[in-house]
């Protein structure tokens, strides 16, 4: 007997929900289906459930938590409300998909990772970029020791989402609400990425600038004060010796002939070689292996393997399916 689809609510119905997390259940239809959204703001929320056919809506996210209908929650509010929300969640005995940051705080994000550790339901961060096939082959020849000792990471991230100064005051410029800005936004993905591929980090150095002073209230008269920063570049020191340097901005006009308004790239760098991977290229990794080909600057572009296309336990074909 096949096991019954899980049933999902989603808290918080803007852009995250809409261009990511629906898209991706309804890949889905024979493992989960989505029954009720909750946002604070009731237009949003019907007009979000009309565009995929979800079933009930919520005034609040605590009627959602309430709903006995609902197996799993979703939760992607504004940054200020995840810690609630997901706490409120797993106390509610709901499996919790969280998006990041956890919380605006370390105190009440430790508490949160506690408190999931006791649940016996499935909880997880919403950290997407660690799934890239290409990172994953990646983590996998660093693993198998292709490019010797690793002793250099470099990462950048680069979009233009607050490039231009006319851009509406949100809820994202307010510390209380958004906290470390693009490194809790972006960097956050960042650092998972390093973490999945070289370990923990033990030692950080930083600088972070804001570009913006004050920006339009949206829907009327005034200015908001922007009080997060707009870019940030550190350098980090990991366990194992290696040295990482993070570059990130959501206020340049990005990285020319990606045909995207963001740019995600990762280098590392060995003894024995090095390995190049970038967002757009989700399939294949540049690599130069051994002395001679490095100092050659010999680079080959190798397609990741079939076995590593999809996530184990998907139900995807690669051959057949867009893969997850």
């Amino acid at each position: 007997m096949s096991e019954p689809r899980l049933r999902v609510g989603v808290v918080g119905a803007g852009r995250i929900a809409d261009f990511v997390h629906l898209p991706s259940l309804r890949l889905l239809p024979e493992l989960c289906e989505v029954v009720a959204v909750a946002s604070r703001d009731p237009d949003r929320a019907r007009t979000f459930a009309g565009r995929w056919a979800v079933p009930r809506v919520h005034a609040t996210w605590q009627a959602l938590l309430d709903d006995a209908g609902v197996d799993a929650v979703v939760v992607c509010p504004p940054s200020d409300l995840n810690y609630a929300v997901a706490s409120a969640a797993i106390e509610a005995g709901k499996h919790v998909l969280c998006e990041k940051p956890l919380a605006i705080s370390y105190p009440e994000a430790r508490g949160l990772a506690e408190a999931a550790r006791g649940s016996p339901r499935v909880h997880m961060v919403a950290f997407t970029f660690r799934f890239a096939a290409a990172l994953r082959y990646l983590r996998r020849l660093v693993a198998e020791e292709h490019f010797g000792e690793i002793r250099h990471w470099r990462m950048a991230y680069f979009n233009d989402g607050q490039l231009d100064p006319g851009a509406p005051f949100t809820w994202r410029h307010q510390r209380a609400r958004g906290g470390a800005g693009i490194l809790a936004d972006m960097g956050s993905h960042m650092i998972d990425m390093a973490r999945y591929l070289l370990g923990e980090i033990t030692a950080v150095s930083a600088v972070s600038r804001g570009y913006v002073g004050e920006r339009p209230l949206a829907g009327g008269p005034g200015r908001g004060r922007v009080e997060t920063p707009d870019a940030c570049a550190f350098v980090a020191e990991f366990a194992s010796g290696v040295i990482g340097t993070f570059d990130l901005s959501r206020a340049v006009a990005g990285r020319g002939g990606t045909g995207r308004p963001q740019y995600q790239g990762v280098e590392v760098h060995g003894t024995e070689g090095a390995a190049v991977y970038e967002l757009i290229r989700p399939f294949h990794l540049q690599v130069s292996l051994g002395r001679a080909m490095a100092r050659r600057q010999h680079w080959a572009t190798v397609e990741v393997p079939l076995d590593l296309q999809v996530y184990p336990g998907s139900p995807r074909n690669p051959r057949t399916d867009d893969p997850l």
